[in-house]
Formats: structure tokens, sequence, C-alpha cells
């Protein structure tokens, strides 16, 4: 039978309900999926699930792209003031010390935009949620040979959690989580079991760390996985070795590739740790602005933790704000929901006549 042959499509219906008109043909190159529901005709007993497996036409997928905003709850209204009316007595705020470490908090990926600051500058924003973390246990010197907090994020279905676990979930009041995660930090910095962190865990304009997976992108040669410059594309280079990797050691007394060598491969997934600043955070929605980019995909956990090292002294005089443990609020106090890091003194746009080196100076 020809592929482009019209076929009938015969469907045993119930006795409830009429059954298909005699005219009703489908191209048998649409009823490859079963479950689309272009295989079977309008009006029939049956159909497969809502969502498209394919479109006929590229104006029907642009239609689809235009009506996909009525599939999602419209924005919610975020005030601009917000009251904590119950506060935890457990959680008090600190002192730091020389070594004090906080922990950080976890959140998902949610995607990348653009955001303008009071200057006009367009800046490059990442979206992270956190969603749904909270503190699961603290890890003690004594009792675990190391200090810890141990958070969980989001929500996973109690039908695919370990019994274990859906036990531990009913034991702390919290829901079953999706991922568990460890930040290391001091012993006066930990966070009383079952608190939910917020992002004003963070200050705008204090510089994280971020860490996560790479997506996976597959088999990729030299060029594209290690920046390798190509060969000649004079007529003297052999038809396939324009984008080859070329020698790969000796051949007399080391007759070996060595470790280590680039070459072609896969690329991704691997863990990344990226240096980013907060540009805005939002707690009504529990959103984190980052400036830059960071690992992963759409959707994907990442760990974000207090700058160290020569990334913690970009902060200045921020250091002084940041809170320790963590944000701890005042009953009755109203807080704004959104905060920006403050705009540089100079304008980015005026450039002044700046002098040329002098070698004598």
């Amino acid at each position: 039978m020809l592929p482009n042959r019209l076929v009938r499509v015969a469907l045993a219906a119930p006795s409830t309900s009429p059954s298909l008109p005699p005219s009703a043909a489908v191209p048998i190159s649409r009823l490859a999926d079963p479950w689309s529901s272009a295989s079977l005709p309008p009006g029939g007993p049956y159909r497969g699930p809502s969502r498209r497996s394919f479109y006929t036409s590229k104006w029907q997928h642009r239609l689809h792209d235009l009506l996909m905003h009525r599939r999602f709850d419209p924005v919610p209204e975020i005030p601009d003031y917000e009251v904590y009316e119950n506060v935890s007595e457990e959680l008090k705020p600190i002192k730091p010390n020389w070594d004090s470490r906080r922990c950080g908090v976890l959140g998902y990926k949610m995607g990348c935009m653009n955001l303008w600051d009071e200057w006009g500058e367009r800046h490059h924003i990442t979206v992270v949620k956190v969603d749904r973390c909270v503190v699961l246990e603290q890890r003690t010197l004594a009792k675990h040979g190391y200090e810890a907090v141990q958070l969980g994020l989001g929500y996973r279905n109690v039908f695919r959690q370990s019994k274990p676990n859906v036990g531990r979930y009913i034991k702390l009041g919290v829901g079953p989580k999706h991922i568990v995660k460890e930040f290391k930090c001091t012993a006066d910095c930990h966070i009383p079991v079952g608190h939910f962190m917020s992002v004003r865990h963070f200050v705008p304009g204090m510089w994280v760390f971020v860490s996560g997976w790479t997506k996976g992108k597959g088999w990729d040669g030299p060029v594209g996985r290690w920046g390798f410059a190509r060969k000649s594309d004079a007529h003297g280079t052999e038809k396939k070795a324009h984008r080859s990797h070329g020698s790969t050691g000796r051949g007399h007394s080391a007759d070996v590739v060595w470790r280590f060598k680039k070459m072609g491969g896969h690329v991704g997934p691997d863990p990344r740790i990226v240096n980013c600043r907060v540009f805005r955070i939002e707690s009504a929605r529990n959103l984190l602005f980052l400036k830059g980019v960071i690992p992963g995909h759409k959707g994907q956990v990442c760990k974000i933790s207090d700058a160290r090292g020569v990334t913690f002294h970009r902060n200045g005089l921020l250091q002084n704000d940041i809170p320790h443990p963590t944000f701890v609020p005042e009953a009755g106090k109203e807080y704004p929901v959104t905060l920006q890091m403050a705009p540089q003194e100079a304008d980015p746009f005026l450039y002044p006549d700046r002098p040329f080196y002098d070698a004598k100076k």
C-alpha cells in the first residue's frame, strides 16, 4: 500500500456513543502516533491527549504559541511591602566571627531575561526560584564528624518517595521534597530544623557562588569542544581534515597518547561553579535575580552560597549588611518586597577624557 493513499479508520465504539461515519478517512502517515488527536476524525468517540504531537502547518504552530498564555495563571499582584507576624523564637541574629560561614539555599533555574538599572544600562539576568526550601537536619561535629545543614527543595509525589523518607517528612511536619542537598557551615550559623529559607538570605549587590551541572550536548569535535583553530582551507589539506585535531603525540620514545589530551568527545553534563552578583530579590514569589549566567537548563537545581576567598572581598561594605545566620524579621515591621542593588555613582554612558599612559611616571 502506498504511503499517500487514504485508508478508512474503523474503531469499535461503545453502544452509548454514535458510530464513526463511513467517510472518515485519514492519511496513513498520520496514523503513526496512536495518541495524536489527528489520528481520529473530528467528533469521534475517542481522542488522544490535548497536547499536539505535530503540526500540519507552521501557521497552526504559531497560533498554538499565541494561545499558550491562556494555559497559565495570570501574574499575581505584587505588594510593595510585607509584614511578618509569626516570628520563630529559636532563630536569633548573631554577630559573626572571622571564621563564620553561612549555609546557602537551593533553587530552580527559571530562565534568562534583561533588566535595566537607574542609568538605563541593560543587564543580563538569570532568574532562580527558591521553592519551599526548608531545613531538614543539622550536622554536628560531635555526632557526624562535620558541621553542615541539610536542605530540601521543591515537591515530589509521596508515591515516588521511599518509606523511610516519608516517615521522616511526617515527623518533621514538611511535605515530600524533590531533592535534598547539604551546605557546610559553622556551628554558630546553624538554622533550626523546619525553617523555610527566603531570598532575603542574600543582600542585593553581594557576590555569590552558583554551582550546577551544565547541559549535555552530545559528542563534539575538538573545534566545538575546545575551541581549536581550523586547518587551512587550501587544496593541500585533505578533504576531512579541516576540523581535525592533528597530531596526538610522538611516535618513538613514548608511543602513547597521554592522558587529558584535548580531543573530540562528549560535551557535558559537567559540574560548574560560577561567580554571580545578586541584582534583585523579590520575596513575594521568592525569586532571585542573578547578574550573569549559571550552568544548566531550565528547571535545573542549583546551589547558591556566599562567595569565598578573593570574590568575597569584592562585597566591600556590604559585608556588614549580610544577615547571620540568616534573615530574621521583626514582628510587625514593614519590609519592602522588591530590593535592587544600588546603582553605580558615575554615569556609565559618559566617557571622560582619560590621559594617555605616561611611561615616565
